[in-house]
Parts: structure tokens; C-alpha cells; sequence
């Protein structure tokens, strides 16, 4: 039997059925060769952004309407690093991730081919290479970061099952810090750099 209400329901739901998340994000993991060696390229993010000013990422940032992840991942880079779609060669994918804010960041690898780039100073304070057998070889320091959770004043937590358990809870995250020079790569970068070390060493 076909419910005429079913048919409304889908009608809804039609326009959502390939989309992305609201706060999807995607970014490129850059290799690139300097002086006959291989390495990564970061970027320190503009002091004046609003969001996470001066924090080292990868090239990347929120993926527009009608755009799938690895458009935004090439567009970002260009706009960022002053580089053009010729330049730039995706070679992979990588694991999606989630943010403690739930949002969500599709990360790519690419080979950024360019004789110079000179990157965008409204969104990129500055660049610096590390090189690719320097980060296989590291030793990150580990540490524990807490994520705690309180229930505010409109929660029904008496009607709660297993309540004690939810209202104040501690999340324990093991994250990854990695050095270099003066630098301190660490959060989301630091997982997606992980990634890209864990794969390429199975080689």
C-alpha cells in the first residue's frame, strides 16, 4: 500500500538526500619538493580571521552550496595559496573527521606543482615546509585534552535513564603534538597529518 503521506514525507526530504552536512569543511594535505626533497607544506592562519587566528592548518576551509568536498579542497587552496587548478594534482582521500562541534572536514592529499607560491595575506599570515622523512621519523608528544559535558537547567535529567552518568561527563582525547623549530602542529592538523605518516610508512 503507497501512503499519499509517504509520498509528502519524501517530497520533504527530497532536495537533502546528497547534501552535505552545514558545517562540512575540506581540505588539502600539500606536498610539495623543495631542493630535491619532499615535504609538507603548512600554513599559519591570519591573525585578524576570526576563526582560530594564527593556528597552523592545512589549506582548506567550508564547502559552499552545490559544491562537493573535493572542489572546496582544490578551490581553498587556490585561494589561499595564490596557486592555480593546474598546479594542483589530488592524489587521495582520506578518513573524514569529526569535530568536537560536530562538524565534519573531508581531507585530501594533493602535489602542489608551482614555481612560487605567495599566499593570501588576508587569510594566511605565512607558510613553512617540513620535510616528509623529518615527520616519519618524529616522535609527537602525547598528552590527554578533557572535553566535559553539563547539562543545562532545561535538560529533563530527572527523566533520564542512567542520569548520573550524563550529568557531568568527562571525555578523555589523546592528542598528537608535533614540533617543529619553533612550531607546534597539533589538533585536527596534527590527526589528518597522521593519517597521511600512517599510510605512506605502510610503504
Amino acid at each position: 500500500m503507497n501512503n499519499p503521506v509517504f509520498d509528502q514525507i519524501k517530497d520533504v526530504f527530497k532536495s537533502t538526500r546528497d547534501s552535505l552536512p552545514r558545517q562540512a569543511a575540506a581540505v588539502l594535505v600539500p606536498l610539495v619538493e623543495r631542493d630535491g626533497e619532499i615535504c609538507l607544506l603548512f600554513q599559519v592562519r591570519a591573525k585578524t580571521l576570526r576563526s582560530q587566528p594564527g593556528e597552523i592548518s592545512f589549506p582548506g576551509g567550508r564547502i559552499d552550496a552545490g559544491e562537493q568536498p573535493k572542489e572546496a579542497a582544490i578551490r581553498e587552496t587556490r585561494e589561499e595559496l595564490n596557486v592555480t587548478v593546474e598546479e594542483i594534482e589530488v592524489i587521495g582521500t582520506l578518513e573524514p573527521l569529526v569535530t568536537p562541534n560536530r562538524s565534519i572536514i573531508y581531507p585530501y592529499v594533493g602535489i602542489i606543482q608551482a614555481n612560487q607560491i605567495d599566499p593570501s595575506p588576508d587569510e594566511v599570515d605565512h607558510i613553512f615546509y617540513v620535510p616528509l622523512n623529518a615527520l616519519l621519523k618524529a616522535r609527537p608528544i602525547e598528552g590527554e585534552m578533557e572535553w566535559r559535558i553539563r547539562p543545562g537547567k532545561a535538560v529533563p535529567t530527572s527523566r533520564m535513564a542512567n542520569r548520573e552518568a550524563y550529568l557531568d561527563r568527562t571525555y578523555k582525547v589523546v592528542e598528537h603534538f608535533y614540533e617543529h623549530e619553533d612550531y607546534l602542529i597539533w589538533g585536527l592538523t596534527a590527526k589528518i597529518l597522521r593519517q597521511v605518516l600512517s599510510m605512506i610508512s605502510r610503504y
